[in-house]
């Protein structure tokens, strides 16, 4: 679905979108998996259930475990893992291009509140956007569309001016929730970030 001339916001996914997080987060699980005593998962397994939200997570990776417990593990991980984080070589020039025309930047990120603005600072894009939503009390995880909600309440756009750019069917069933417009962009498969935001725009990013 695309966007048109009358987009005021431009909301990202994090993971596969802005940062190639696959390989910190297979580690951060098999970490926390250590830590509860379990084995570690497979490359395979995990990335077929990547994107999803920590209440799948504790289904399919941690049963038995509580939220709390788990949130406590992958803090305790993300500062060993960090380092295999891959930024998008795209996303600060996309970010900038995007504040030039005037338009409104944030993530809407499954990651948990305590982590992504952790990432975000990591790799240089915090200070390039106009809000972070993450997964907090209060809050569901994409696919429902609680978190779009609030980005779009906290840049105060309306749902039809706004373009959610994500990698996963998570964030394409949330947008169209949400009722926003939906890109759908996959860093891994090594395509333009920037020329897939022209297309979605229509317009150039200069």
């Amino acid at each position: 679905m695309g966007s048109s001339a009358q987009t005021q916001a431009v909301l990202f996914d994090l993971d596969g979108v802005l940062v190639d997080s696959f390989e910190v987060w297979l580690a951060v699980v098999n970490d926390a998996r250590k830590r509860f005593g379990l084995k570690d998962v497979a490359r395979e397994f995990v990335a077929s259930i990547f994107g999803q939200g920590l209440s799948d997570d504790l289904v399919n990776l941690y049963p038995g475990r509580t939220r709390e417990e788990v949130l406590t593990a992958y803090d305790a991980a993300m500062p060993r893992c960090i380092d295999r984080m891959t930024v998008n070589p795209e996303a600060l020039g996309a970010l900038e291009a995007l504040e030039a025309l005037g338009l409104k930047r944030a993530v809407v990120t499954n990651t948990q509140q305590s982590l992504a603005p952790l990432v975000l600072r990591t790799v240089g894009l915090a200070q390039h956007l106009d809000a972070v939503v993450s997964v907090a009390a209060g809050l569901r995880e994409k696919p429902a569309p609680d978190l779009l909600h609030r980005a779009l309440d906290l840049l105060g756009v309306r749902p039809e001016q706004a373009l959610m750019v994500g990698d996963t069917d998570y964030d394409a069933t949330a947008a169209r929730a949400a009722g926003t417009a939906f890109l759908r962009y996959e860093i891994r498969k090594g395509g333009s970030l920037r020329s897939a935001l022209e297309g979605a725009l229509a317009r150039p990013l200069s």
